[in-house]
């Protein structure tokens, strides 16, 4: 809604930690079309359901439960990176950008900003994955 808003043609994409896709895309649609019409503007102006992209093809065996690419993200990122992720959704969302740049989903020279939303203090709950 953001971007949206200020009239930003930054590509955005959401790497999802539970729901299917289309579930996905809708809640985020929804959340960012309450933030629009919070920011005093009219949602239907602002956002589209098209402007909702969603990944949810890193989820694993569900919420909260680290699939092999999730324990690889947190791996990586603390060993290369000194950056910790937590397993239920920046490691998750890691995990997605770490295949998207082993696929070649970039192109060289683009710029890619991944956020890291928090969590890491949840680490010590998943201390034997």
């Amino acid at each position: 809604a953001g971007l949206k808003s200020i009239g930003s043609d930054v590509h955005l994409l959401g790497f999802g930690v539970r729901a299917p896709k289309a579930k996905q895309e809708e809640n985020v649609y929804k959340l960012a079309s309450k933030t629009v019409e919070k920011m005093g503007m009219v949602a239907g102006d602002i956002v589209q359901p098209s402007d909702v992209e969603a990944d949810c093809n890193y989820v694993g065996e569900g919420y909260g439960i680290p699939a092999p690419s999730t324990i690889e993200a947190i791996r990586m990122f603390a060993e290369l990176e000194g950056i910790l992720l937590d397993p239920v959704y920046s490691a998750k969302g890691a995990a997605g950008l770490i295949d998207y740049c082993r696929k070649g989903k970039f192109q060289k020279g683009e710029k890619v900003v991944f956020v890291h939303t928090g969590g890491a203090a949840a680490l010590s709950g998943y201390m034997k994955s």
